[in-house]
């Protein structure tokens, strides 16, 4: 990958030491999300790696604990422990996020058996949807959890974010839009064009960052504002396609 060379030696040490305990029960390894398609911040994002094992059963896993659990605490590695059976139902369980791999991964060793899985448009369309209105319906219990305090108000709507891009990016490609994985604000701006939603209202969102400080009370409440009319309006325009 280059632009982090830490990453690539924590992926290297990561592969060896899955193979060493995992043996011929690892089929493959791969690292899919964010770092994979150049989104990343070191020491805030995640990395996320799919484990394609033949046996997901408890001895299958007692192998893998200790090095994931290590990977989890000391590099933020989040993993994906999936067998060839597991990721075909996610097809049709979870295909915003299958398809995400599928478009977007670096295969670490061996196959991660992603190629050949069909995702259907419908169950991709109805899926996107029950993820964005449980964005929206999560976002509103945040706000009167926490009593509209702010700094609760800004962490959640930052932490939001990513998983609305990808949600939507996956939507735009499946419509055989081109997107740049790599920036996140354009993918925003791209999904409200195609939406019908007026750029402008995605641009009030599309930069803000989990590293950036946080504005003022007021200024964070008119964003989340913004926010929550933006995922009511893309929840509905999608409701019309799905109905």
């Amino acid at each position: 990958m280059g632009d982090h060379p830490e990453v690539d030696r924590t992926l290297e040490r990561l592969v060896r030491q899955l193979r060493e305990a995992a043996g011929s029960n690892l089929l493959g390894t791969a690292l899919y999300g964010g770092l994979a398609k150049g989104r990343y911040t070191p020491g805030v994002s995640d990395i996320n790696v799919l484990i394609v094992v033949s046996d997901a059963s408890l001895p299958g896993l007692l192998p893998l604990a200790p090095v994931l659990t290590a990977a989890l605490r000391e590099t933020h590695v989040v993993p994906f422990v999936a067998t060839p059976a597991d990721l075909m139902a996610a097809a049709v369980l979870f295909p915003v996020k299958v398809l995400d791999i599928q478009l977007w991964h670096r295969l670490l060793w061996g196959d991660v058996h992603v190629a050949g899985i069909a995702v259907q448009p419908e169950a991709l369309r109805l899926r996107s949807l029950q993820e964005l209105k449980n964005m929206e319906l999560r976002m509103r219990l945040r706000v009167v959890e926490r009593a509209g305090e702010a700094d609760a108000l800004w962490r959640g709507l930052v932490r939001n974010l990513p998983k609305l891009a990808v949600t939507l990016e996956v939507l735009l490609r499946a419509r055989g839009v081109e997107v740049p994985g790599d920036d996140r604000s354009c993918v925003l701006r791209q999904a409200a064009q195609q939406l019908g939603i007026a750029p402008e209202r995605m641009d009030r969102i599309a930069c803000l960052r989990r590293i950036e400080k946080r504005p003022d009370d007021e200024a964070v409440h008119h964003l989340l504002a913004d926010y929550l009319d933006l995922l009511a309006e893309i929840c509905h325009r999608l409701e019309s396609e799905v109905g």
